[in-house]
């Protein structure tokens, strides 16, 4: 695993050393936020029936609000944090949740794949890396992704976070796919993008 995603992985093992399973493991200030991010991602399409893969699991809360909200929904999840990993299994040892890089190894392929906030702590490679990430769950997809990010639009960014600018990224999926949704509805420091294989009924 490259230097950048190893710092990464060992920042969140010990905010979860320190936090045990709490939205603040996961850099969340409220528990409502992470809610309302997730609420946005499972809008992408009707979820009943599908496979969907969570990338950056973290303890697969979103697990969690899928079994509140949808039927059916086969979910796997990925994360680079180790001690993540394992509190995740431990939470849903039915589930499939690996320790796993997706520009490292192919995870396999599901309907759908998502990801919630795995872009801000990406430092100077932050672009690049973004579009390799995205380019790579598209690929992993058979019918569509959701992620989110920081936006550049925010009125009070934090320092040492990175911020994406929604009209680049939105321009990005473009080259992509020509069935595009860029969401800024929501969240004032955040946006989510929908990317489709196929044009929307």
């Amino acid at each position: 695993m490259s230097d950048r995603f190893t710092e990464i992985g060992t920042y969140y093992d010990r905010l979860v050393d320190e936090f045990g399973h709490d939205p603040r493991a996961c850099d969340y200030g409220r528990s409502e936020s992470q809610a309302a991010k997730f609420r946005v991602i499972s809008e992408v399409m009707p979820l009943a029936g599908k496979s969907l893969l969570d990338v950056g699991c973290g303890f697969a809360d979103f697990a969690d609000y899928l079994d509140r909200h949808v039927t059916g929904v086969t979910y796997a999840g990925v994360d680079i944090s180790e001690a993540m990993v394992a509190r995740a299994g431990k939470r849903h040892p039915q589930r499939d949740i690996r320790h796993l890089n997706i520009l490292e190894e192919a995870p396999g392929q599901y309907d759908v794949v998502t990801a919630n906030g795995i872009f801000y702590l990406l430092g100077d490679e932050a672009p690049d890396l973004m579009r390799r990430l995205i380019s790579t769950m598209f690929e992993v997809a058979g019918e569509a992704v959701a992620f989110n990010s920081l936006s550049a639009w925010a009125v009070d960014p934090e320092a040492g976070e990175f911020y994406a600018d929604p009209l680049e990224v939105t321009a990005f999926c473009r080259t992509l796919t020509p069935w595009v949704v860029m969401r800024h509805d929501y969240h004032g420091r955040d946006f989510t993008c929908y990317l489709y294989k196929n044009r929307r009924p």
